[in-house]
């Protein structure tokens, strides 16, 4: 590691740094907090002319995915994939059968309805653990425009085990389904400022590498309509915001086969 190698926060990095009270120690965390978008080991040096061995330490986070290098930065999913999902989102999906929709509906007519709003049990429980697509961890797709809730739910996934991808419009949504391996489970919100949730989830369950992964839809919207809508479209779950950080992981861990 040179002093000119460049480094900047992930997700899980973020994530980690607005955590309470976090996985890292103290130290470790204010140097992750200090590199921000993009920080240099000598820039760090600076920073923390006490600290100890500051390339240790970043070669430790680099290890875990709390940063990534912008020296050699991991490689960019291939453009005309990301392009041809893109355009293939941005269509509108096919109207649920009436078949669909009765289930729907069945489905919600059993489901409690709780203090904070719906919860819809898991449909389609797989009967055994869902081995990850990466044969590492399981990763998790976080589809959420609102960054504070994206945080949260990234922070309760990653102490929960899993690795995290987070998008907020169509192009990091296409950008992030390009990447390898395939995210085994996505949460996704219904309202974002350039795509309508609902559509996405009725088009990725219409694509042939994503029409069985498993989608949890967790929004503040609680309508009836919204909610056999996207139990129709394919919805494993249906959660209403706000939601308690062990209710997602308890989600992801039965949808997943994990609990």
């Amino acid at each position: 590691m040179t002093n000119d190698d460049a480094f900047r926060t992930t997700a899980k990095g973020r994530a980690e740094i607005a955590a309470k009270p976090g996985e890292l120690k103290p130290g470790i965390r204010g140097l992750l907090a200090a590199i921000g978008e993009k920080a240099t080991a000598e820039n760090l040096r600076n920073l923390f002319p006490r600290a100890g061995n500051i390339a240790a330490a970043l070669d430790m986070l680099l290890q875990e995915g709390y940063i990534e290098s912008l020296s050699s930065p991991a490689p960019a999913p291939d453009p005309n994939k990301v392009d041809k999902l893109k355009n293939f989102l941005s269509q509108r999906p096919k109207e649920p059968t009436l078949q669909q929709r009765k289930q729907a509906e069945g489905t919600l007519s059993g489901a409690r309805r709780l203090k904070a709003g719906y919860q819809i049990s898991i449909l389609n429980r797989p009967g055994k653990p869902v081995a990850p697509r990466g044969g590492g961890k399981h990763v998790i797709l976080i589809i959420d425009s609102h960054e504070a809730e994206a945080l949260a739910a990234a922070r309760a996934m990653m102490q929960g085990g899993f690795d995290i991808r987070g998008a907020a419009n169509r192009t990091e949504i296409a950008a992030a389904l390009a990447k390898t391996p395939l995210p085994d489970l996505i949460f996704i919100d219904v309202e974002m400022h350039d795509a309508v949730g609902l559509d996405v989830l009725g088009k990725l369950h219409e694509h042939p590498q994503f029409k069985s992964t498993p989608i949890i839809v967790v929004t503040a919207r609680a309508e009836r309509d919204d909610i056999v809508a996207a139990l129709a479209y394919g919805a494993s779950g249906y959660l209403n915001k706000p939601v308690k950080p062990d209710t997602l992981l308890r989600h992801a861990k039965d949808a997943l086969g994990l609990a």
